[in-house]
């Protein structure tokens, strides 16, 4: 991923473009580039912002942003199953990605992958690799695979686990320091970095005071989701659930 500095100059530029009668259709997105995106349109009133992934419940999404209406097929996504032996094989999330990025294949150009209960693998993509990945796509490690686009709705199962946790106070360095098991001065460098985001915006204040409902993510780390804030123990900690993505 770019850095955010060169994605935020990126933004201002498409921007322009839409003001200029362009439409501007973006590659999948991150949380960050996500918030990024937000905080830039917060106030622009006449400007269509349009997010959408393929999949249900998609992490990974393509921004379409525009003067005019949008509609689901302008984002150009395309939703691939992978059909292999599972008699033999086993396929993983970072198996896929590592596959496909062996095809030289930029980060961007791949939404979400999802393996559901019954161990079928689908993957989002930009419609613009369709016929590179149907020619090119066809080994996962091992397993030797065939793709068959679909189009019936594919969703991603979000699961989090529930932790309570018994904090000083609701500051940003200390939730994160006790959701990810971090040392206080791990928590701090990974706010130096601009690795931590609330709501999908960077946020770099260690004091800052988190709230119910507040989604957090680490870079790397995974997220983590202020569940419920609720009363004090007999020490006077501060009565904490955390719901950890899993």
């Amino acid at each position: 991923m770019e850095g955010l500095d060169s994605f935020k100059r990126r933004i201002d530029s498409s921007i322009s473009r839409v003001y200029e009668g362009g439409v501007v259709l973006l590659p999948f997105l991150d949380d960050s580039e996500i918030g990024v995106i937000e905080a830039k349109v917060k106030y622009l009133s006449d400007i269509q912002v349009s997010f959408y992934g393929g999949i249900i419940d998609a992490d990974r999404k393509r921004c379409i942003l525009s003067l005019y209406d949008i509609k689901k097929e302008d984002f150009k996504i395309r939703i691939f199953e992978i059909q292999y032996n599972k008699k033999y094989y086993e396929l993983y999330h970072r198996s896929i990605l590592g596959a496909l990025m062996g095809l030289g294949i930029k980060r961007e150009a791949i939404g979400d992958i999802v393996i559901d209960e019954d161990k079928n693998a689908y993957f989002a993509a930009t419609d613009e690799i369709s016929k590179f990945l149907l020619r090119e796509f066809t080994s996962v490690g091992k397993a030797p695979i065939t793709l068959k686009e679909v189009h019936n709705e594919i969703h991603n199962r979000i699961k989090y686990e529930d932790k309570l946790h018994f904090l000083s106070s609701l500051r940003l360095d200390v939730i994160i320091s006790s959701a990810y098991n971090l040392s206080r001065s791990e928590a701090l460098e990974y706010l130096e970095r601009k690795e931590v985001f609330i709501n999908h915006i960077m946020n770099q204040n260690p004091s800052h005071i988190c709230k119910e409902k507040d989604l957090i993510s680490v870079r790397h780390k995974g997220r983590v989701y202020v569940n419920k804030i609720g009363g004090n123990s007999k020490s006077g900690r501060i009565c904490v659930t955390l719901s950890k993505r899993i």
